[in-house]
């Protein structure tokens, strides 16, 4: 396991715990402070005006989560105070997939991993695996930009347990291990 993708995972758990979410009253869809904030964070250009519709902000949560965890002294073996963020700099879920070294790639998940999910039509979802099974076949995941229900375009931080191989939430590409 990578300290880092734990490292981020925790930041990942605390963005869960205090309710981070967009669609707020006052707030179009896919906006609100820390939504803006991941977004602008990969260079997205959002309308001034709050309550005009943002994007869907997976990928750009789950950057923010290692930008963060990136300047974390406690993850770095060497004492330095900061550590490149090795997660492609983007928007898009499946972008994030592509533009990731291939030595990050894997099919096998952890805790710490990002997945990405393809749901067709250039249109994806990611967030961090917290937990496997021991039979390695349902995951629980942390994951921004959903519900309840799972919905990957929910619009908010949410827990999930399910079974990638069943596809019932868009086919698995793969995990991404920073």
């Amino acid at each position: 396991m990578s300290a880092l993708a734990l490292a981020a995972l925790a930041v990942a758990r605390g963005e869960l715990a205090k309710g981070v979410r967009g669609g707020r009253p006052g707030w179009g869809r896919f906006r609100g402070l820390e939504v803006d904030a991941y977004q602008r964070g990969v260079g997205l250009a959002l309308a001034p005006d709050p309550k005009v519709e943002g994007h869907p902000w997976c990928a750009a949560a789950v950057y923010a989560c290692f930008e963060q965890a990136c300047s974390h002294v406690d993850i770095l073996s060497d004492g330095a105070t900061d550590t490149p963020n090795p997660c492609p700099r983007t928007a898009g879920a499946l972008h994030m997939w592509d533009t990731s070294p291939l030595t990050a790639r894997t099919q096998l998940p952890e805790p710490g991993a990002v997945f990405v999910l393809d749901r067709g039509k250039g249109k994806g979802h990611v967030g961090f695996v917290a937990s496997v099974s021991p039979d390695g076949l349902t995951i629980t995941t942390a994951e921004p930009d959903t519900n309840a229900a799972g919905s990957t375009t929910g619009d908010a931080w949410g827990e999930h347990l399910w079974a990638p191989a069943d596809g019932a939430r868009g086919r698995l590409v793969g995990y991404l291990v920073f």
